[in-house]
């Protein structure tokens, strides 16, 4: 019988932090600033704006920007989704021919602020992030010292979960993949694709919750597929060696979990055992989604939080740390102290 799928409790590597503290009390408790992954050339047929945002979601910036710029919506581009429930800097594109003048110093954007453009050769890609960095402001802090006696361990990687908003405000999004995988169609292609993604997201998780639990968090099964750090490049281990231990210690490569769909698994032996197994109640849904034609892929199952620092400012703390792309501050912070998080909850009683 096909479980139900609700979010689980997610195991913690280090054991469930007893430190308690308030998070996003404030907007600005919760900053993000993107880095890109290539400088603007300054010249070209498309124009980067940098924006500062507050309140707003980064779909809905991206809409009243093509407006303003007299453009299709779909014609403005950005690196990444950025929450709505704190401070973001981030780059948007539009299409601007060269001899045109964008006039954004004189638009009114609610909770927006352009601080910047340049003038760059190509249309800006989803994904084209190096870092994000976030500075997060918690307060209350129950106990300060034991918050920082746990930075130590934080700093040699957590498990790469994905974060609560992919599935939607109580999980909603899960409801909805349970209804296209039952057979139900699902017209809108956006709501289909945010139904398809948390699938494969709760997948995900599952299969890194089973190696934390199994206690193979850290460790190379045989015919794992590592990937390489700050990379999307994966390779294959048929057997672990000296070698790809030490790599993996100096977190030059991190194992990896499979985003199921269509395609080879490319883990073999234990590796490939230990997945199946996991993933072995919602099978259905592996079939479902290879059946759609989704893409499988591999995922690090392990994050490591780039230039993690804590700040003590009287009873409140703030962290301050970059991630790659793809990657949740959510996973971070909850290893280090057990949160709430009071935008989020305001989220759910709407």
């Amino acid at each position: 019988m096909q479980p139900k799928a609700e979010l689980p409790q997610l195991s913690y590597l280090y054991g469930q932090p007893e430190t308690s503290a308030l998070l996003r009390v404030q907007p600005d408790d919760f900053i993000v600033h993107e880095e890109l992954s290539f400088t603007p050339t300054g010249a070209g047929e498309h124009m980067l704006l940098l924006v500062e945002k507050i309140g707003q979601n980064t779909q809905y910036v991206a809409k009243l920007l093509a407006e303003l710029a007299g453009c299709k919506a779909r014609q403005v581009s950005y690196a990444g989704l950025k929450d709505r429930h704190a401070v973001t800097r981030q780059w948007f594109c539009l299409p601007v021919p060269i001899k045109q003048q964008l006039n954004w110093q004189d638009w009114t954007i609610e909770g927006v602020k352009i601080l910047d453009s340049i003038r760059h050769q190509r249309r800006l890609k989803l994904g084209s992030i190096k870092y994000n960095e976030f500075i997060l402001t918690l307060r209350d802090v129950s106990d300060i010292p034991a918050l920082l006696g746990r930075l130590a361990l934080v700093k040699q990687g957590v498990p790469n979960y994905y974060g609560e908003q992919r599935f939607g405000i109580q999980g909603g999004n899960l409801a909805l993949a349970e209804q296209l995988f039952s057979g139900g169609g699902i017209e809108d292609r956006k709501i289909r694709g945010l139904a398809l993604s948390a699938s494969r997201s709760f997948l995900f998780n599952l299969q890194v919750d089973a190696r934390v639990r199994a206690g193979t968090f850290n460790q190379l099964l045989a015919g794992e597929v590592v990937q390489l750090d700050g990379s999307g490049s994966v390779f294959k281990v048929p057997q672990s060696d000296e070698r790809l231990n030490q790599r993996l210690l100096e977190a030059d490569i991190h194992p990896t979990a499979g985003l199921p769909g269509l395609g080879e698994a490319l883990t073999t032996a234990d590796a490939l055992a230990f997945e199946q197994q996991s993933l072995k109640p919602w099978q259905h849904w592996v079939d479902k989604l290879a059946e759609l034609n989704v893409r499988a892929e591999r995922r690090s199952i392990r994050v490591i939080p780039i230039d993690l620092a804590a700040e003590v400012q009287g009873q409140h703390v703030k962290i301050s740390f970059k991630l790659y792309s793809g990657c949740f501050a959510t996973a971070v912070l909850r290893e280090l102290v057990d949160y709430q998080d009071v935008q989020r909850n305001y989220a759910t009683l709407d």
